[in-house]
């Protein structure tokens, strides 16, 4: 009898604490007001402040203030469904859709661009029928890639008016594969990835450039997303609808790659990472997350916000996340999730200037930056002519993350220039760094 009572005890014990942890990790997303009830498929942000969202019946919608307040931005092909959508930076921005009209004497692809942000869009349409583009990048205003179904990965030089086909050896893989997603280390190191369900997940590499791309067969479902911890060190995500979500790992730049099945209902279909040891997959239709804390080593699963089917994610920064999914669901990430119990405390990676917030401002406003090591410090303020107008940090300071509020009432409206020159204090190899963003005064 005592034993169990004990027995008893442990499982409400149990209970309660796995109740307590779930309500508690659902606070790590918060569901934002949403402008549309169209599946959203796909998300882009080049900040913590503005991003755009692609979905069904063309919708594209874009924020301007971290996912507050949402706009629509018609595009011309308001039948067909948006499945990728990449912006370079304020102006110029892709997207992809398939014509699959059931009018149409053909099917394909339209490639979408906007040179204003957004504002107005034009769409071309691929010039080869039967041909499914699912993802598209660029590296600049001129050098982009997109890949798709059959086997396709193109490349244009030309800001997307023109593509041509890179060169794909398939010796180690049979089959035309879709790709499904990029992820860029440099201009010259990328991998793409992709794969059929229950016959084989691909991962293409490059090192070229991509005028080449080797394919390698990695496990035996698709893999949908990629995070690069550096140039050889990639995890990718995916899975199938009967054994769950898988997880592919290579620590050799693509030579070797280990597929871990984590047998949790659903398909991972993007991952980001909020830091190098936190990084988040949505499960889509099983309306969770995957998410690990020690860099992909081991994973939980957790509920979305309002059991949300949410397929694409994305970090602008440590404290910046945003997700989106079916039924119009936006998701930010919680802030102030960074200080629950279950995170250590965060050491930056890399030196880094975020964008102030909020911008443009009047007459405040507040500027972060992280430092991974001790350094010297200068930060400054400087006119649209490059004129420095005042020093609001000129000391050495230790590693960590560090806020400054910025108040002048004295400026007149305009563009102004906050700058960030950083040099290690290690007499061995010290490293400087000089990082730039632009603010807006609106008075």
């Amino acid at each position: 009898m005592k034993r169990l009572k004990n027995i008893l005890l442990v499982f409400i014990f149990i209970s309660i604490t796995i109740e307590s942890y779930s309500k508690d990790s659902i606070d790590y997303w918060l569901s934002l007001n949403s402008p549309t009830n169209q599946y959203l498929r796909c998300c882009s942000f080049i900040d913590s402040l503005r991003g755009w969202a692609g979905g069904d019946s063309g919708t594209v919608i874009h924020t301007s203030n971290g996912g507050l307040n949402w706009i629509f931005q018609p595009t011309p092909i308001p039948n067909e469904h948006i499945n990728d959508i990449f912006f370079l930076n304020e102006r110029l921005g892709w997207g992809l859709a398939w014509d699959i009209t059931y009018d149409s004497n053909s099917y394909g692809t339209y490639i979408l661009k906007t040179m204003d942000g957004g504002s107005n869009w034009d769409a071309m349409r691929y010039p080869v029928n039967d041909v499914f583009m699912n993802a598209i990048i660029f590296l600049d205003s001129l050098t982009g890639y997109m890949g798709g179904y059959p086997l396709t990965i193109m490349k244009t030089t030309d800001g997307g008016y023109n593509w041509f086909p890179c060169y794909i050896d398939t010796n180690s893989v049979v089959g035309h594969f879709p790709v499904n997603n990029f992820a860029f280390y440099s201009p010259r190191i990328a991998y793409a990835s992709g794969g059929f369900i229950d016959i084989a997940g691909v991962i293409w590499t490059t090192t070229n450039y991509g005028q080449s791309w080797d394919a390698k067969a990695v496990g035996p479902e698709p893999v949908n997303g990629m995070f690069l911890f550096d140039s050889i060190t990639v995890l990718g995500v995916g899975g199938d609808y009967e054994y769950g979500t898988g997880i592919v790992k290579t620590t050799n730049g693509g030579a070797n790659w280990d597929y871990e099945s984590l047998y949790i209902f659903g398909i991972a279909f993007s991952v980001a990472f909020r830091t190098k040891a936190e990084g988040w997959a949505p499960m889509g239709f099983a309306q969770e997350w995957i998410y690990t804390l020690d860099s992909g080593k081991t994973w939980l699963n957790i509920e979305t916000p309002d059991s949300s089917r949410i397929y694409d994610v994305q970090f602008t920064d440590y404290r910046n996340g945003f997700a989106v999914g079916e039924d119009g669901a936006i998701l930010k990430y919680n802030q102030e999730a960074i200080n629950v119990p279950n995170n250590q405390n965060i050491i930056p990676t890399e030196t880094k200037l975020y964008q102030n917030y909020p911008n443009p401002f009047n007459p405040s406003t507040v500027i972060e930056y992280s430092l991974p090591k001790s350094s010297y410090v200068i930060l400054k303020v400087y006119d649209l002519l490059g004129r420095e107008l005042m020093t609001l940090r000129n000391e050495v300071q230790k590693t960590g993350e560090y806020k400054i509020n910025f108040t002048n009432s004295t400026l007149p409206s305009g563009v102004y220039f906050y700058k960030l020159y950083t040099k290690t204090l290690d007499s061995n190899n010290p490293k400087e760094s000089v990082l730039t963003r632009k603010m807006v005064l609106i008075k």
